[in-house]
């Protein structure tokens, strides 16, 4: 019995700390514009990220840099997503009106090992970014569904509890 329960806190464990570590980040978003031909890390890349408030224990999103609105790309902000998860791959389908579509070929990662939180971690920080570009409201996630993640569509309205 002793043995389920630590193999339970690691799995639970596992996820908040992958959390945690992607989502320190000390500089202030207003800082964070890119300049022309300077080097970012891969993390400064994405645009909205989900962080760990210790204080009150709650998970919330953060704009981490500045943009230039007219620059953005669907193929560009994938590629950035992309580039700050590692073990999940965002691919860009296709725009329709307001809806960007975009699929996860292998989707085991995001939706059986992250756990819920880093499931929605992922989602809300992707839907965050995605919605940037002009005229997106809301994207279209394709995948096989797992124990934390099912596939749809969502809005930021769907991540209002993370603001």
């Amino acid at each position: 019995m002793l043995y389920n329960v630590i193999l339970e806190m690691r799995t639970l464990l596992i996820p908040v700390l992958m959390l945690l570590l992607i989502s320190c980040n000390n500089q202030q978003p207003d800082q964070d514009a890119l300049k022309p031909g300077e080097e970012v890390s891969v993390q400064d890349k994405r645009i909205w990220i989900s962080a760990y408030d210790s204080s009150n224990g709650e998970f919330f999103l953060k704009k981490q840099r500045s943009f230039d609105e007219d620059t953005l790309t669907a193929e560009g902000l994938v590629k950035d997503i992309n580039t700050g998860w590692e073990n999940v791959h965002l691919v860009f389908d296709k725009i329709v009106n307001d809806t960007l579509y975009v699929s996860i070929p292998n989707s085991v990662y995001l939706t059986q090992q992250m756990g819920t939180a880093g499931a929605d971690a992922y989602i809300s920080s992707t839907t965050y970014t995605l919605t940037e570009l002009k005229g997106i409201e809301f994207v279209n996630y394709e995948f096989e569904p797992g124990d934390h993640l099912t596939p749809g569509t969502f809005s930021r309205k769907d991540f209002e509890f993370y603001r």
